[in-house]
Parts: C-alpha cells; sequence; structure tokens
C-alpha cells in the first residue's frame, strides 16, 4: 500500500468533494499546511469548483524546475 500524498488529497477533494480526518492524519506535516494553504485560496477565489484545485504541489514542481 502506498503513503497518502498531497496528489492523492486533491485527488480525493475533486472526486468526492471531501477528505477524512484519518486521511489528514496519515499525510506528511508539509503536504498537510499546503493542502489547508491551497484549499483556502480555493474556497475563497475558484468558488469550491473542484476542476480549480491544483493538480500538483507547489512544492514539487519547484524542485522539477531546479
Amino acid at each position: 500500500m502506498s503513503k497518502y500524498q498531497y496528489e492523492d488529497a486533491i485527488k480525493q477533494l475533486q472526486e468526492t468533494g471531501a477528505i477524512g480526518l484519518v486521511d489528514l492524519k496519515s499525510l506528511p506535516y508539509d503536504d498537510l499546511v499546503e493542502l489547508f494553504e491551497e484549499i483556502k485560496v480555493w474556497c475563497l477565489y475558484a468558488n469550491g469548483k473542484s476542476d480549480k484545485l491544483p493538480k500538483e504541489s507547489k512544492k514539487k514542481k519547484k524542485k522539477k524546475k531546479d
């Protein structure tokens, strides 16, 4: 079984519109902080439309560019 990560959480939010506490608990701290920041932006600026959620972590995008 693979480890639950940021991309998994985003996919779950897009599909169901919800994420469970057990899933949140299993996220690494850095991914959890980033996910909460994205959810705040998503709720404020995207009116909660799930297709507006970023598919990939910004942190991982920065690593790819370096």
